[in-house]
């Protein structure tokens, strides 16, 4: 696929993804705000239920009681009505009123306040109230008038303080709400009555209903109350949300990671279409002196003397080996990548290994003009393994640390013991590994870029091959390296238990 194309794709990909979150949180929002309305409404009736309860509950116990408070006398002006009289002082400057009743020669001073706006509107349907009740029955004026001088008591004095959480919580369980709570009960900005945890504070005053509003006199006495878990309430009534945000989360980690792929894959197919480029490259090469080799024996211009036969013979054979080592190669790691290699695991010494091969590698690095240092300081080498493809893997890391020598190679080879296992450690002075590539370089086919010269052969096989042989081996290889001041490789094996 065309990298254009797949920018395009992503891009388009993630404005979808973010606009697929956006409305999630939207939807939220505007769940979470819903909720939150239907609880204040419930909380809301739930209150009203006190404040309905609590006033019945007065006007009982003054039917029971049949009290009346005295007070106050005043200049009035009169609105008679079915029998009784409800004065009223009026104040230029104050709302402030004074209650009296009159019935058959006798008066009933009952108190004083500021008229509750509702109280002074509703006159006309108090007075018919009034009415109604005088023509009731008994406790008329001791009803009455008690209903209008318990509005003068102290809260204290008109609530049962201690029943008031019962009533609260099972007026909060009758509308659907299990919730903790803390209230507080309030006169004139001052509190009567709170709970342990209830404090002043706004975000505390959330919920409030006014208690007795019905009084005719004016007041401030309110109830609170204010719920502890209600951001936890709120967010576990989203339970039935949860389908819908894991879904959205395994959608937008699918699309990320189908991402990650492509972006792979189009790496991959660079890094083969090297692969196939330096495959073309080494296999063309003995194939080009092969063919050479062949058409001077055709060639009846040339000498065929003997020795001249037994040199093109050399030649031939040469590469046609060579040719088969790098097919065999190939063929090795394609088949390594699809099933476990079946390895001869058997006791071997890991400094015999390297002792047998350091002399060929040596006249490699002298004839180069560099040394080769070895530090075998390991007390314990033996191991369980393959000969073949540990001999191998050591191998290929020396010639690789040769090869990437710019300059005369400076190479060591040196064994400790650690964590139960030995380490075998290869220094060069080569040309190093940049950070990016490090991360690479053990993937098939990979090869540190060196633009189109070909001065080092490979097919980005040999990095590969080493890891799969150590991890079959369920060990590990590393690499510490720095960019034009060589690198450091260290393979760990476990020791034989």
């Amino acid at each position: 696929m065309n990298q254009k194309y797949i920018w395009l794709v992503t891009i388009v990909l993630c404005i979808s993804l973010s606009g697929l979150i956006l409305v999630q949180i939207n939807f939220f929002q505007s769940a979470y705000k819903i909720k939150e309305e239907q609880l204040a409404l419930t909380v809301s009736k739930a209150l009203d239920q006190v404040v309905g309860d609590l006033e019945k509950v007065e006007n009982t116990r003054i039917i029971l009681e049949g009290s009346v408070s005295a007070y106050a006398n005043g200049n009035i002006i009169s609105s008679k009505s079915a029998g009784f009289n409800i004065s009223i002082p009026m104040d230029p400057t104050h709302n402030k009123a004074k209650l009296s009743f009159y019935s058959e020669n006798k008066k009933y001073d009952i108190g004083e306040g500021y008229l509750n706006p509702k109280g002074l509107s509703g006159l006309s349907k108090m007075q018919a109230k009034f009415k109604e009740i005088f023509n009731s029955g008994t406790y008329t004026y001791g009803l009455m008038a008690g209903q209008l001088a318990s509005s003068q008591l102290d809260l204290s004095e008109r609530i049962n303080m201690d029943e008031l959480p019962r009533l609260i919580e099972d007026k909060l369980k009758d509308n659907g709400i299990k919730l903790n709570f803390e209230y507080a009960v309030s006169s004139n900005n001052k509190y009567e009555k709170r709970s342990m945890n209830y404090f002043r504070n706004p975000s505390f005053e959330k919920y409030r209903k006014q208690l007795f509003p019905n009084d005719f006199f004016s007041n401030s006495n309110f109830l609170y109350i204010y719920f502890p878990g209600q951001q936890k309430y709120m967010i576990k009534s989203y339970s039935m949300l949860v389908p819908a945000f894991t879904l959205t989360l395994v959608l937008i980690l699918s699309s990320a990671f189908t991402i990650f792929i492509i972006f792979r894959q189009k790496k991959l197919s660079n890094i083969k279409n090297d692969f196939i480029n330096n495959m073309t490259h080494e296999f063309k090469t003995p194939i080009a002196t092969i063919s050479l080799a062949s058409q001077m024996l055709k060639d009846n211009t040339v000498t065929t003397t003997a020795s001249t036969i037994d040199h093109i013979a050399k030649i031939i054979n040469d590469e046609s080996r060579r040719l088969t080592y790098q097919v065999e190669k190939v063929l090795q790691m394609a088949v390594f990548n699809e099933v476990r290699m079946k390895l001869k695991l058997k006791t071997i010494s890991v400094h015999k290994i390297i002792q047998n091969l350091l002399p060929n590698f040596t006249i490699r690095v002298e004839d180069r003009k560099g040394n080769m240092y070895q530090n075998i300081d390991a007390e314990h080498d033996l191991v369980m393994a393959d000969e073949v493809h540990i001999s191998n893997v050591i191998a290929n890391l020396l010639d690789n640390a040769i090869k990437y020598c710019k300059d005369a190679p400076e190479l060591s080879i040196s064994t400790r013991n650690k964590n139960k296992g030995i380490i075998i450690a290869i220094t060069d002075n080569g040309i190093g590994i940049t950070k990016e590539d490090q991360k690479m370089i053990f993937e098939r086919f990979y090869r540190v870029h060196t633009g189109n010269v070909h001065d080092v052969k490979g097919f980005g096989l040999g990095l590969s091959y080493v890891k799969k042989v150590t991890d079959g081996h369920n060990g590990h290889v590393s690499v510490d390296s720095i960019l034009n001041k060589g690198s450091k490789f260290e393979i760990y094996l476990p020791l034989k238990k």
